[in-house]
């Protein structure tokens, strides 16, 4: 298993940093990340990470070399692991100091410096010289969630899900059997609650503790995965998957997937979908969201999607409070103030629309902020001059409009009577 897991990881490190192949470089970095909580492989991690310089451009699927076949064959144990980590981050050095002396060459020439031989890496990978963005530290990701307002109850959730996949990465590593639901959630609520921004998060969470190779993030919907005829659902969505490994894929409104009829390519996309949750554990989560009982329906209408999402966090709707607090910080970001009584008026408007079904949460309070500064530019140009100073506050009265979302006009059905003149 130890393995499987690494081949995976190092396959993975391979295609984020679009290398041709998969290297004993790409081993060794999957080795740092897999034991990443154990300080005696920790201490390497740097290093492996260095290793992987300079970025490439290849774009098809990174395939196994021999060489790198030959040292994942000789790994059973962490003790394995180790002296196979050493050993490669060995003839790195020894590779980048005869560099120095007689100039650049392959990275593949590494490994022959200890009697190993391997195709030299493809000659388009060493284009580019960027260097591998940073990983973050768990701390630092949820500080930028903590800076979220409101969601006390979602933040804690996240903390939960990434406590037991901690613990669970160290039961692994022991050779224990692991009790997690996994790394694919259920997210549930109302539009506008801060769904996809938390699963942003999460993608680079489960990067930071070393649950994924990487912390790369898609964000789809039906129309994503689904396509029109026979066959074609099934090679989009694996399509949408490829290019979400390593991270997270967000299917937006998941329950729109559920099949309505016999016609209906909505289950090719779940099933694809819940193969590559099984085939590709090791690179890539899964994180649905929609209304919660639409959603409860949706996981329950598939077994591989019940044996696989067990993890639901809940979005409540945001109370008036935070969502002045989140009105607050449009006005405040686009360098504006709140006029005397506009802070009153919009409490007004969100507790009026609070717990409506077609209630927007923060994309109302976004869509009433814009309103209001169309509003503020109106009145400035009236006179035919606009002035700075004409721009730097909104007043009651640039709230006056009625958001749809709040008061949705009535729906008829037939005609309307002409207006009488």
């Amino acid at each position: 298993m130890l393995r499987a897991h690494l081949e995976d990881a190092a396959t993975s490190a391979a295609k984020a940093w679009s290398h041709g192949a998969v290297e004993p470089r790409h081993v060794a970095y999957a080795i740092t990340r897999h034991f990443h909580d154990r300080p005696d492989f920790a201490e390497f991690a740097e290093q492996a990470k260095a290793g992987l310089s300079p970025r490439g451009v290849a774009t098809a699927t990174p395939q196994t070399t021999p060489a790198t076949d030959e040292v994942l064959q000789a790994i059973d144990s962490p003790e394995e692991a180790m002296a196979k980590l050493v050993w490669i981050l060995g003839g790195i050095e020894a590779q980048k100091a005869r560099s120095d002396q007689d100039g650049p060459t392959s990275v593949a020439e590494a490994t022959e410096a200890e009697g190993e031989t391997q195709p030299a890496q493809d000659a388009d990978t060493d284009v580019a010289a960027e260097n591998a963005p940073e990983i973050e530290t768990v701390a630092e990701v949820l500080a930028d969630l903590d800076t979220m307002i409101g969601l006390e109850s979602v933040k804690e959730q996240v903390r939960r899900v990434i406590a037991v996949v901690q613990a669970n990465q160290v039961r692994e590593d022991a050779g224990l059997p692991t009790v997690n639901p996994g790394l694919h959630l259920v997210f549930t609520g109302p539009p506008g609650t801060g769904k996809t921004t938390v699963a942003r998060i999460m993608a680079r969470l489960y990067a930071a503790i070393g649950a994924l190779p990487g912390s790369g993030f898609t964000e789809v919907d039906r129309s994503d995965l689904v396509a029109g005829y026979v066959g074609q659902t099934a090679i989009k969505t694996a399509e949408v998957i490829r290019r979400t490994r390593p991270g997270v894929l967000f299917v937006d409104e998941a329950y729109s997937l559920t099949p309505g009829h016999a016609s209906d390519f909505g289950s090719e996309a779940i099933a694809t979908l819940v193969k590559a949750m099984e085939d590709h554990r090791d690179d890539l989560a899964v994180i649905v969201a929609g209304y919660g009982a639409e959603m409860r329906d949706f996981v329950a209408s598939n077994p591989g999607l019940r044996s696989r999402l067990k993890s639901f966090i809940d979005f409540p709707d945001y109370d008036p409070g935070e969502l002045g607090e989140i009105f607050a910080g449009f006005v405040g970001n686009a360098g504006l103030e709140l006029a005397e009584g506009a802070a009153e008026r919009v409490y007004e408007l969100f507790e009026r629309g609070r717990g409506r079904t077609d209630f927007g949460n923060a994309r109302f309070a976004r869509s009433l902020f814009e309103q209001a500064y169309a509003r503020v530019a109106l009145r400035a140009a009236e006179d035919g001059v606009v002035e700075l100073s004409e721009l730097t506050e909104i007043t009651p009265e640039d709230l006056e409009w009625v958001e749809p979302d709040v008061e949705a006009p009535r729906k008829r059905i037939g005609f309307e009577p002409p207006t009488p003149p």
